[in-house]
């Protein structure tokens, strides 16, 4: 005697051939569509918003930016090394400008090879700079 085989329905067949080629459905199709109006209204309420920021907040807003970035004292790491060797008469070397800067060896010597490319500082001694 011969198994009798499992009848499938249409709409089972349908679904796999909608599943195994990736073709939307309506809910599928309807989901999007909210998805959609939801993007809508907040880009819509976005220049609402941005519509009222004034310029003054904007250049306000960007030079906090640029205070944040250098610290608290407002002097960036050059602008402190550059004030501590124009304060010392004889010129400092590089064990003075670490105690009174504050900073690791490595950031030293890149900026006092920075400050005598440009030709700010010169080097007196071994390890000694002065203001040219």
């Amino acid at each position: 005697m011969k198994k009798r085989r499992k009848s499938y329905s249409v709409d089972a067949v349908i679904r796999f051939f909608l599943h195994y080629y990736n073709i939307p459905t309506k809910q599928d199709i309807e989901k999007l569509a909210k998805k959609i109006e939801r993007l809508e209204e907040a880009v819509k309420a976005n220049k609402v918003a941005a519509g009222k920021v004034k310029k003054a907040a904007i250049v306000k807003g960007a030079a906090r930016k640029k205070e944040a970035r250098r610290g608290v004292a407002g002097m960036t790491a050059t602008e402190k090394t550059l004030a501590v060797i124009k304060r010392s008469s004889s010129g400092v070397d590089v064990a003075g400008l670490k105690a009174k800067t504050g900073f690791e060896d490595k950031k030293i010597r890149n900026i006092v090879f920075t400050l005598t490319k440009q030709g700010i500082i010169k080097r007196i001694g071994r390890g000694v700079y002065a203001i040219q």
